[in-house]
């Protein structure tokens, strides 16, 4: 008995072949969306941690600033040199001759080389005179002691005429300082929130940050007027972005922006 077996013609098998095309080439293209989204999505989520951290390591550094007091020490709207305040301490005990204080330890202990202000306080009613004594720290004795508080003799050179002249009293604050540059740096093609430390290298902090516009300074007056004078400084506004080769769904590079406004310590 013979049975009609038929098969599929060269036409069906073309038609499922290209609707089979169709179907993957869809599914290959749903994917590649899906990826690009995705790493669009991780670029974003990157730029933006790198704007906060930035926006955090400036404003942790700015807002300790006092302008009135020369902590600004040039400035740009794309870089700014700054004296950065470190440790702390308050003097219990006072040798104009030699000179040396004796500093409650309040935070980390002071290092010899260090760079320091101290308070002189000249005629107690009078605050026109007050002023602040730069030193620096030829030697550190952490054996003293304010009464049973651990403490340590800070010893200057060539400041004994400043001692002797102004009144460094007990209870003056000391305070240790570098000298920083916050700008932008460059580190294996890529640009980076940098911090260069007086005669050293700069130093790559936060990024990937835009190239030449990836930080912007404003710096604004008690007034709110922005001004070139570093001493008249009382707010100064940064705005920071980001930018990437990575393209979003609309074919455009993924980028961002954050702006913030610190208030310095005057």
């Amino acid at each position: 008995m013979n049975r009609d077996r038929r098969g599929f013609t060269l036409t069906e098998l073309i038609i499922v072949a290209v609707l089979g095309s169709l179907l993957i080439m869809v599914t290959l293209q749903v994917l590649i969306t899906n990826q690009r989204t995705y790493t669009a999505q991780n670029v974003q989520i990157q730029g933006q941690q790198a704007l906060r951290a930035a926006m955090d390591v400036l404003f942790s550094e700015l807002r300790e600033v006092s302008a009135q007091g020369g902590d600004i020490i040039s400035m740009s709207s794309s870089s700014i040199t700054v004296r950065s305040m470190r440790n702390f301490g308050v003097a219990c005990a006072v040798s104009p001759a030699t000179p040396s204080v004796t500093v409650l330890k309040v935070g980390n202990w002071f290092s010899v080389g260090d760079s320091v202000f101290v308070f002189a306080d000249n005629r107690e009613n009078v605050s026109s005179d007050d002023a602040w004594i730069a030193a620096s720290v030829t030697a550190v004795d952490t054996t003293a002691a304010c009464g049973s508080s651990p403490a340590s003799r800070l010893t200057f050179g060539g400041q004994a005429a400043e001692f002797a002249a102004d009144s460094v009293r007990v209870g003056a604050p000391v305070r240790s300082y570098v000298r920083y540059t916050y700008s932008l740096v460059t580190e294996s093609g890529e640009t980076y929130l940098g911090r260069t430390p007086a005669g050293g290298t700069a130093a790559p902090m936060v990024g990937p940050l835009k190239p030449s516009t990836g930080i912007e300074f404003t710096y604004l007056d008690s007034l709110g007027s922005v001004t070139g004078v570093t001493t008249d400084v009382r707010q100064i506004t940064v705005k920071i972005r980001t930018a990437s080769g990575v393209m979003n769904s609309l074919g455009q590079p993924v980028s961002d922006s954050l702006t913030g406004r610190i208030y310095t310590r005057n």
